[in-house]
């Protein structure tokens, strides 16, 4: 049976002229109104019509991305390429916003955006606390879905990220099957969650082995200069791993060049795996081996949960939802 304006009416309670000049875009109608019309049009699968950039485009959801902590490299380039092919297939509209600016700042920007003519938020803030998420909770509207896209323990709102403890744990297993006994690891910095998640995956699998042992660790943060920085601490040891799992490429490229330029012979002196499969991986030479992430499988995931949270409006806070990884397999191991 063909949905009409007339069963959203009587669902949410508005009269037909109200609930077509909201679907027809219009905001000139209260901001409780419209977010219900348009949870009835999608529950009911009628075809939304909006005008985006002139266009009148069906069936439309606008999400905005923002994202912390913004640097310039290939990370967030690929994560913005996956995640906007992903909106794409699934007729989403996304902004993409970068705010590096204070907690409390990036609070107040979150709410005027809530305020506009969007319907959820992606959130990718992985310095952020589970007092700051919190704070978005309590602050922003309870019919306004939010999902993180990183990782924090005991997840406040919905959460959509990538199996970070399998991943180091994919490496340790690696290394094993490959013989290596002695291990090291580079640490992503403490505070974000990803990257203890790695490190103690990594960790987990050489202690459970008794033929292998965890002999150097290198407290990182995530930066080239602090994988040049691991390689110096690396050669002034005099007991050396042969096996290295560093927790990003950006690191395990840095220390990889400095190996390269000691006259290190890799793998047969010493084998490296990274984490986040990044284009360099493959550019490089020797190739690097690294945990892969998805991030177009992350976008779509993420997608799903939004549009479920959008269709029903008891929202589930605190899902975990985690995307599995796989170790692509190169000639540094």
């Amino acid at each position: 049976m063909k949905i009409t304006l007339k069963d959203i009416a009587e669902e949410t309670g508005y009269s037909i002229s109200t609930v077509s000049r909201v679907l027809n875009g219009s905001n000139k109608i209260s901001k409780k109104a419209r977010r219900t019309i348009y949870k009835s049009a999608r529950r009911l699968d009628y075809p939304i019509h909006r005008a985006v950039n002139g266009e009148r485009i069906v069936g439309k959801l606008k999400l905005f991305l923002v994202i912390t902590g913004f640097h310039v490299g290939e990370f967030y380039a690929s994560m913005f390429n996956g995640i906007n092919d992903a909106a794409e297939k699934n007729n989403i509209q996304i902004s993409m916003i970068s705010m590096r600016k204070p907690f409390e700042e990036i609070l107040h920007d979150i709410k005027e955006l809530s305020k506009q003519h969007y319907d959820g938020m992606i959130l990718f803030a992985p310095e952020f606390k589970r007092k700051d998420y919190l704070k978005i909770v309590e602050e922003l509207p309870n019919d306004f879905p939010i999902i993180s896209n990183a990782l924090i323990e005991n997840p406040v709102i919905s959460t959509v990220t990538f199996d970070n403890y399998s991943g180091g744990f994919l490496a340790g297993e690696h290394f094993k099957k490959q013989g290596y006994q002695k291990c090291g690891v580079i640490k992503g910095p403490f505070k974000k969650a990803e990257a203890r998640y790695r490190s103690n995956g990594f960790r987990d699998y050489i202690l459970q082995n008794p033929t292998m042992e965890l002999c150097w660790e290198y407290q990182g943060d995530f930066t080239f200069k602090t994988g040049t920085k691991a390689f110096e601490s690396f050669l002034s040891k005099e007991e050396k791993p042969r096996a290295i799992f560093a927790a990003n490429d950006e690191m395990g490229h840095a220390f990889l060049e400095r190996a390269l330029e000691y006259g290190f012979q890799i793998p047969d002196d010493l084998a490296l795996i990274s984490y986040d499969d990044l284009p360099i991986c493959v550019r490089h030479r020797p190739t690097i081996s690294s945990v892969h992430t998805n991030f177009e499988k992350l976008g779509v995931v993420t997608m799903e949960k939004m549009k479920e949270l959008l269709s029903n409006p008891v929202q589930q806070h605190g899902v975990l939802s985690l995307v599995p990884v796989n170790l692509k397999i190169r000639e540094t191991s």
